[in-house]
């Protein structure tokens, strides 16, 4: 089979009988679970049961049969009003997809979570004392703007649609906004807005992308320290002569196999996970497509 013939070359087409959601990117999958469980709760429950059910309160950390609070607070939101959700989801819908097409879907999720995880044990650590609670998006949310500020700093983002500033001025206003905030609310919880949470997003963010970190590769290493693979069993020496396969392979044949495989590196790890050789492969391979379908 040539290269032009493998399915990355071929015109996309439409699968039957896929399931509900199936093509949908990470963030817009985050934004509809955050948006079914809003209107959920205000049509389906009293009193707002289920916000209640899943948001995190300050006595967590004391509770450890309800450790999981510190996830499930980050996807719901104050049933009060709408401008909560509306302004977490709409910084996630700009500046998301970004992200998670540097990531790769798996890999973003990943971040997602953990920055949502860790905003929720530093806010429960800073308020074990006190009697509040504390919901919403914002901590994850704001660990993606300030990882997109890290990564794209020179883009130019409008700010209310009319102000152009670079995405690292962007990121920098959020971080200054959020510590003026805290210093003037006090280090507890008696503030409207999570502060900490946003802050230890922000803190989280910095410390993924100054270190490099990748979720995925980690737990690679991990599974393989702990469950090594089994020994291959050695192949037997006699070749069965085929002379329709002997001979060397053609230049196209050997570069189809790179981009095999970095497709696969590609699929498995995100782009990130890319070298510039790699990238370079990807790129004459998309010249090669372009020009083979004029």
């Amino acid at each position: 089979m040539g290269i032009y013939d493998r399915d990355y070359y071929r015109e996309p087409q439409r699968r039957r009988g896929r399931s509900f959601g199936a093509d949908w990117s990470m963030i817009t999958k985050i934004i509809f679970i955050n948006v079914v469980l809003f209107f959920a709760d205000g049509l389906l429950t009293e009193g707002n049961a289920l916000t209640h059910l899943l948001l995190l309160r300050s006595d967590t950390l004391t509770h450890s049969w309800e450790y999981w609070r510190f996830l499930t607070y980050g996807f719901v939101h104050d049933p009060g009003g709408i401008n909560h959700i509306l302004f977490n989801m709409l910084a996630l819908f700009f500046l998301g997809y970004e992200v998670e097409r540097r990531l790769g879907s798996k890999e973003f999720l990943r971040f997602y979570l953990a920055t949502v995880l860790f905003g929720g044990v530093i806010w429960g650590i800073l308020n074990i004392h006190t009697h509040s609670a504390c919901l919403g998006a914002s901590g994850g949310v704001v660990g993606v703007c300030i990882l997109f500020a890290l990564m794209f700093p020179r883009r130019i983002l409008y700010i209310w649609g009319i102000l152009p500033l670079p995405a690292y001025a962007v990121g920098a206003l959020i971080v200054i906004m959020d510590v003026m905030g805290a210093i003037n609310a006090g280090p507890f919880a008696g503030q409207r807005v999570a502060f900490a949470v946003h802050l230890a997003g922000a803190y989280f963010a910095f410390i993924y992308n100054s270190y490099q970190w990748h979720f995925g590769r980690m737990l690679d290493r991990l599974y393989g320290r702990f469950f090594k693979p089994r020994p291959k069993m050695p192949k037997p020496k006699l070749k069965v002569y085929n002379p329709e396969k002997e001979g060397p392979k053609t230049e196209d044949e050997k570069f189809a196999e790179q981009v095999d495989e970095v497709l696969k590196k590609y699929s498995r790890l995100g782009e990130s996970a890319l070298t510039d050789q790699e990238r370079e492969i990807l790129k004459k391979a998309s010249e090669i497509y372009k020009n083979k379908k004029r």
